[in-house]
């Protein structure tokens, strides 16, 4: 039930085409974890310090594509998920 509700909330966030498209490039969010783990960092806090949707919209708007997708994985895409843990990024 969260899963759904967390992949809705992004889908309005980021708009469902954007949503689909990152999952079905997960190899690019993991990269981008992988060999940018302190600029990956800043993105997921700076999105987690937002509270208000058009707040989120905006910023979701001013990321880079491969940022996005690796935000949006890392909070729906189980193998992305755990290379996250793997690598130590608890901050998610």
């Amino acid at each position: 039930m969260l899963h759904r509700q967390l992949h809705s909330a992004l889908e309005e966030i980021f708009g469902a085409e954007y949503v689909a498209d990152a999952l079905e490039n997960c190899e690019i969010a993991q990269v981008i974890i992988y060999e940018c783990p302190d600029r990956f960092k800043d993105t997921v806090l700076g999105f987690q310090r937002l509270n208000y949707r058009d707040e989120q919209i905006k910023y979701a708007e001013s990321l880079e594509r491969d940022f996005g997708f690796a935000l949006i994985c890392s909070l729906l895409d189980l193998s992305t998920r755990e290379l996250v843990a793997e690598l130590g990024l608890n901050y998610l």
